[in-house]
């Protein structure tokens, strides 16, 4: 089983998720590791808000990524 290539965000939070995972896909990448600071990942909202990791999952599945 070939090992999942995947980018951290961190030294790309100067950009917001949306506009960087197309670009990580297109880069090659299988997947991403999210940074907790930017906008890539919020710890507090995940914890607060239901719905917050769910959307997440979404954006990452709707450019064929995933998170490690």
């Amino acid at each position: 089983m070939p090992r999942p290539v995947t980018l951290f965000t961190g030294q790309w939070a100067d950009l917001p998720i949306v506009e960087l995972l197309p670009k990580v896909k297109e880069m090659g990448y299988d997947g991403v590791e999210l940074a907790c600071w930017g906008d890539h990942f919020d710890v507090q909202a995940a914890l607060n808000d239901d719905s917050y990791i769910a959307n997440h999952w979404e954006l990452l599945k709707k450019n064929d990524l995933a998170c490690y």
